[in-house]
């Protein structure tokens, strides 16, 4: 995944991937909030849950994680996702 278009700061909002060990039901999304949720499974028969956070700030972010170890959710990784930038020209407008 690419990394985030401008530098991210304790207060502005952004949308972070938390992954964690383990298969969550599609109703645990409304609970953190999250834009979407996915289950991966790998070739063992391991899964992790990737959420997707709708825009938080860190204080928030940090609400997800807290409820995830209260859950005793392993957690594998959080990343912050790049967001498009709506005014931002497309590579189409460059034909």
């Amino acid at each position: 995944m690419g990394q985030p278009k401008h530098r991210i700061n304790m207060c502005d909002a952004a949308v972070f991937g938390i992954r964690v060990n383990g298969r969550l039901r599609e109703s645990w999304s409304d609970y953190f909030g999250a834009q979407s949720m996915s289950v991966e499974e790998d070739e063992a028969g391991l899964c992790t849950t990737l959420l997707i956070s709708e825009p938080v700030d860190q204080a928030a972010l940090i609400g997800m994680i807290n409820h995830l170890n209260g859950l005793g959710l392993p957690l594998v990784s959080v990343e912050c996702l790049p967001v498009p930038v709506e005014n931002e020209p497309s590579q189409q407008d460059d034909t």
